[in-house]
């Protein structure tokens, strides 16, 4: 079989699964199957792994398990196939690197908000990526692998409390730091950002200067010890 034959789309994935193509791009989003080369803007998937992924997935999903533990498992049968320890080598946790500028996934829904905090970050020296819903958030973290996220509470498809709380139970992406901004300030809000895995909470309207501080303070907290 060519290299070419080897490649299948998302369509082609969504019939050996006996899914529907937003089932399949779930799997993507929590790393239950992985991107292996893309053609333009369409992702491609490595025909013999999706096959085992499919037996090993109806497995999982008779064990009652979700689609996050199910990444665990699988992420987890891939370290022993190529006999890694965790970390895995898929993704590790970032590290900062003094010579490397960190990389911020931004995640809000406004495009204002959005631009007004790449610009203010970029300029400060920071890598910036960006999602504009929960479920970009996810997959986003997996292909762009940040240092740290920062993610509003009030998003389309997944909200930023289902967005942490996936992240952080998952091994593989639990070391990601994540500071929640949000317009809701009220502290029962706050604690349940906490509660969910949050590293820092900065409620809108914020102080850019005091987003920066933050960053920085969670940085230190979190990166150096990764």
């Amino acid at each position: 079989m060519s290299e070419s034959e080897q490649l299948i789309d998302i369509q082609e994935v969504a019939h050996t699964f006996g899914k529907s193509v937003e089932s399949i791009r779930k799997y993507k989003n929590f790393g239950i199957i992985r991107v292996s080369d893309k053609k333009g803007n369409k992702d491609l998937f490595d025909r013999e792994e999706i096959l085992k992924i499919r037996d090993r997935l109806r497995e999982l999903r008779l064990k009652g398990l979700s689609l996050a533990q199910i990444a665990d498992q699988l992420e987890m049968a891939r370290a022993e196939e190529t006999r890694l320890s965790p970390p895995f080598s898929g993704f590790s946790r970032p590290t900062s690197d003094p010579d490397k500028p960190l990389k911020l996934l931004i995640v809000d829904d406004e495009e204002e908000v959005r631009a007004s905090l790449r610009e203010y970050l970029q300029e400060l020296g920071y890598e910036i990526c960006e999602a504009v819903d929960g479920e970009e958030a996810l997959a986003k973290t997996f292909t762009e692998k940040p240092h740290m996220i920062l993610l509003d509470l009030r998003l389309p498809k997944l909200d930023g409390y289902q967005v942490c709380q996936t992240l952080k139970g998952n091994p593989i992406t639990s070391g990601i730091p994540i500071i929640m901004i949000t317009a809701l300030s009220a502290t029962p809000q706050k604690i349940k950002g906490i509660e969910y895995g949050a590293d820092d909470y900065v409620s809108k309207p914020f102080d850019l200067d005091e987003l920066a501080a933050r960053i920085k303070m969670v940085a230190r907290r979190t990166l150096a010890t990764a």
